[in-house]
């Protein structure tokens, strides 16, 4: 390290020290609304909550038809022709960062598997999704209210995305 970078760092440094000071509890502040305020606790369920109204917008938007009654956003063999909120692209279209989109991703992949008659179905040949063509538009939300998101099955599927740097480097144990 140069003198240089050392001279741009500790200013930086002592930036982030400030921060970190302003957030310590005042002398009497109760503890308990202290660390409500510093913990990350609703952050998962917060997104479990986001990608739940991002399911629920998307199948208002594949239902969606075209003026001459035809679906405009699925093709007749159920492909579907907008970004997913899952799609390796699709996900800034619907504002979700990249590792919402892969914990998603997963999540749906696993629905896939173990469901009899899951909503979306993966065309590994076509590598597209589609949309089970045996749904309406009145059932798929039925379906989305009866089994949306949960947190349980978020949390594994945001620990199996999560990145191998990730893992060793901001392990919390």
């Amino acid at each position: 390290m140069t003198a240089k970078t050392m001279t741009f760092q500790i200013p930086a440094e002592l930036a982030r020290t400030e921060a970190i000071a302003g957030a310590t509890p005042e002398r009497f502040a109760p503890l308990r609304k202290v660390a409500k305020a510093l913990s990350r606790r609703g952050l998962a369920a917060a997104k479990v909550e986001l990608v739940n109204v991002a399911l629920l917008e998307l199948v208002n938007l594949v239902f969606e038809d075209d003026t001459d009654g035809r679906p405009a956003n699925v093709d007749p063999d159920g492909r579907i022709l907008i970004p997913l909120p899952w799609g390796r692209l699709g996900h800034k279209a619907w504002e979700l960062r990249r590792t919402e989109a892969n914990a998603l991703r997963w999540l749906m992949l696993q629905r896939y598997a173990t469901q009899n008659e899951p909503l979306f179905v993966y065309d590994a040949g076509g590598r597209a999704w589609l949309l089970n063509l045996a749904y309406s538009k009145r059932s798929a939300l039925s379906y989305l209210r009866t089994m949306p998101v949960t947190l349980a099955e978020w949390r594994p599927a945001w620990e199996v995305t999560t990145s191998q740097w990730a893992r060793q480097n901001l392990s919390t144990g």
